[in-house]
């Protein structure tokens, strides 16, 4: 389930902003997205020697990453576990010891801008119930990602420009929609991952969803789903029935890391079980993970999804088109 807020969890730990939170590798862009209706930002971190003139005509292959807010994996306290590091710090180490090669991170915003309302990649259902959330505008935000952000990205910078130079990966709900996303939509994305994703239960062989499933008796997902819930809404959205009903051949061309926490050290022990039913999706499909499905001694925080990372950023490269 989604971590404390960003707002509260700045205020709790009595940050200012001069003590400079966000990992200043970063660069911090804005779209004045006609998909929502108003103005949203991201990060970019590019990769060292990026603009050198011997590299000029060199593209890159990118990565997505996903949660919430597009400021919580480069958000060097997001909890204390992370001990003032970023998941650029796992990225540099991999790079000094060749692990990766050079790549883009792109860190989108995909939530309303206090991060109370997420967006989950999907085109809100119902988004005026997300009374007085800002930057959330009309909702859409799987056009948004699809129609503006990643062609956006592809023209500013030097990419590769196809989805053999694409991969996505998230935590917790970001893992929801770095699967969805690429459940969906094969044909823009070679490899995709997941770290203690809150993922729904497909049921009735993919035509629909848990009913009573209590992420969406959640009041923040009724903007995305509804309240109560649309059943063929959600399924038509859920990461688990997209990987049951959409083309195997086309499933087969990504490469899927998909893991959670063990049982022992998840919240409630729901996303340990989330992610054990889409893994069994895949090998019911003959579709393999190329991870361990259980990341052993770890547990919902941000320094086991820097860890999740430093595992899967490597099998991401190998995938991508420089890999």
């Amino acid at each position: 389930m989604p971590s404390v807020p960003a707002s509260h969890l700045y205020r709790d730990l009595n940050e200012l902003p001069q003590n400079r939170p966000l990992d200043p590798r970063v660069r911090h862009v804005s779209i004045d997205s006609k998909a929502l209706g108003v103005t949203k930002r991201f990060y970019v971190a590019l990769p060292p020697g990026y603009s050198q003139s011997a590299n000029a005509h060199r593209h890159y292959p990118v990565v997505y990453l996903f949660r919430g807010h597009e400021r919580e994996w480069i958000h060097r306290w997001q909890d204390r576990s992370r001990r003032g590091k970023t998941v650029i710090d796992v990225y540099r180490q991999l790079l000094e010891i060749g692990k990766v090669g050079p790549m883009i991170l792109v860190f989108p915003g995909v939530s309303s801008d206090d991060n109370r309302i997420p967006g989950l990649l999907v085109n809100l259902l119902h988004p005026e119930k997300a009374v007085g959330a800002p930057g959330l505008g009309s909702g859409r935000f799987q056009d948004y990602f699809l129609d503006e952000l990643i062609p956006y990205v592809d023209s500013k910078f030097r990419t590769i420009k196809d989805r053999s130079g694409r991969a996505v990966d998230g935590f917790s709900l970001g893992g929801f929609q770095s699967i969805k996303i690429a459940a969906q939509r094969p044909d823009l994305f070679c490899s995709a991952g997941a770290f203690d994703g809150t993922f729904l239960y497909a049921t009735n062989r993919g035509r629909s969803v848990r009913s009573h499933d209590r992420v969406l008796r959640n009041p923040m997902f009724a903007p995305a789903f509804g309240s109560p819930h649309d059943p063929a809404f959600v399924t038509a959205n859920s990461p688990a029935n997209l990987l049951i009903r959409n083309d195997r051949s086309a499933l087969a061309g990504v490469q899927w890391l998909i893991r959670s926490g063990p049982e022992s050290g998840e919240p409630w022990h729901s996303n340990y079980f989330r992610a054990q039913h889409v893994v069994g999706i895949l090998k019911g499909r003959k579709l393999e993970n190329g991870v361990e499905p259980v990341l052993k001694g770890s547990t919902h925080n941000w320094r086991w999804a820097d860890k999740h990372m430093e595992g899967t950023l490597p099998l991401h490269w190998q995938a991508l088109a420089n890999g």
